[in-house]
């Protein structure tokens, strides 16, 4: 009995409450307010300066720990972000984000997974260096993927992208299975013979499988050799066009 009563009442205070909401016209939900998550941190963070004065630099882990040897802040954040080093275009900040280098040591539970220690690096960057990540549009020269004048030579599409790409000869000379052209542009953007990054503006959505081999473009002090443009037009009917893309 006691408990009827007891639930009787919370029913009637309900009401009331509701009533009151209803007569005041008021609309904002009522919700719990919830704090934000935390940023995760390392469990303990050693950064000591390298002075060495070496090039080199290394990102090494282990079981709940992760070793940094001579990594500029530079290194560190585009590996925190999952930035490709051959895209540091997409980084712009002061000279020391470069020249200064740090051994890097930290700890973290062993079961973490590695998309969580990037963000624990982010953490350490805003934390101990009070870097903060400031997104911006720039406009940087690029090369744009263009469908040759005589058209393509690509063959027939396949039904599915998401492949991959594989050496099958010496240097240079790659099989790609199931790749789009915009696959295509972002290798030709780690290639150290193409000096800006390149975009796919061929307007081929389909996925493709072909060989390419640019070995020839590649010969050191070759300056006769072809470019990478001539043998994309050559063999795939594509071809690299300068231009300039804006980038966030």
């Amino acid at each position: 009995m006691t408990s009827n009563r007891s639930t009787m009442r919370n029913v009637a205070v309900f009401l009331a409450v509701l009533a009151a909401i209803v007569a005041t016209g008021a609309t904002t939900p009522w919700v719990a307010a919830q704090a934000p998550a935390a940023a995760p941190q390392f469990e303990v963070a050693s950064v000591k300066p390298n002075k060495s004065g070496g090039a080199g630099s290394s990102i090494r882990f282990t079981t709940g720990q992760i070793s940094m040897e001579n990594v500029s802040l530079k290194k560190l954040t585009l590996w925190s972000y999952g930035i490709p080093d051959d895209r540091e275009y997409a980084l712009a900040g002061p000279d020391w984000l470069t020249t200064e280098r740090f051994d890097i040591l930290a700890r973290f539970p062993a079961e973490t997974d590695g998309a969580q220690v990037r963000r624990m690096a982010q953490s350490l960057l805003a934390d101990r260096f009070k870097l903060a990540r400031h997104p911006e549009t720039r406009q940087l020269a690029t090369y744009v993927l263009v469908v040759a004048k005589n058209g393509t030579k690509l063959g027939q599409t396949v039904t599915t992208g998401g492949g991959e790409w594989k050496r099958v000869g010496p240097g240079l000379r790659l099989e790609f299975r199931a790749q789009t052209m915009a696959d295509l542009a972002a290798f030709l953007s780690t290639l150290a013979v193409i000096d800006r990054p390149v975009v796919d503006g061929t307007g081929l959505d389909s996925a493709y499988t072909f060989v390419l081999d640019l070995n020839e473009a590649v010969r050191p002090g070759d300056t006769t050799a072809p470019s990478v443009s001539t043998l994309l037009q050559e063999q795939l009917g594509v071809r690299l066009e300068a231009g300039d893309c804006h980038w966030r």
